[in-house]
């Protein structure tokens, strides 16, 4: 299944437009077809967990993935199929944010330009599938985990979307990490800083 997780198939994804998010996050029921590319999204419904990863029907949507998100250009590309739960945060348009990202917020006013994913794969590797939608086109991005080291570059399309996943430590970072993703030559205004990823 990890072979699946990895052979992200960004030129397959139609993502909405970053203008149509929601006003705020909501519970998503992310669906995947048989290879577990990303098919469509839609409201969890009620008592759904938040992070689970469930084997559902069959088609377009064979499994789900709950997360907490303003609409699904959060969900990732690809679903980690390894595991039954993964975390989900925004990735907000900022330039600066601290080792965790405390100060980063996913607020009404926030512009979100995707999302960072994290599973555990091992007891000591760990993924981070990441989500860009809407940002800058034909443009690559370096991806840093903060304070530790970065992970590579992701590469957008022409509608600025992309998808990709990185393996790290588990243990790098201590209990909390967070993301920076940073196009080349990162003039002003162009960085993105995820949320708060508890482990």
């Amino acid at each position: 299944m990890k072979t699946i997780w990895k052979n992200i198939l960004t030129a397959t994804v139609i993502l909405p437009g970053a203008g149509a998010a929601f006003a705020q996050n909501q519970p998503l029921t992310c669906w995947y077809n048989d290879h577990a590319d990303f098919t469509s999204a839609d409201s969890a419904p009620a008592g759904a967990a938040i992070g689970s990863v469930v084997k559902a029907n069959s088609g377009d949507k064979t499994y789900s993935y709950t997360i907490l998100a303003r609409d699904g250009t959060a969900c990732p590309v690809q679903l980690p199929l390894s595991t039954t739960t993964a975390v989900t945060v925004a990735l907000v348009r900022q330039d600066e944010g601290s080792c965790t990202n405390d100060n980063v917020a996913d607020t009404n006013s926030a512009v979100v330009a995707g999302s960072a994913t994290v599973s555990r794969d091992t007891s000591t590797t760990s993924t981070a599938a990441i989500r860009l939608a809407g940002t800058t086109p034909n443009t690559s991005y370096h991806v840093y985990l903060k304070c530790f080291r970065q992970l590579g570059m992701i590469r957008t399309d022409a509608g600025g979307n992309a998808g990709r996943t990185f393996d790290f430590p588990t243990d790098a970072g201590g209990p909390v990490i967070a993301f920076e993703i940073s196009p080349e030559g990162a003039p002003p205004g162009t960085k993105l800083q995820s949320l708060a990823v508890k482990k």
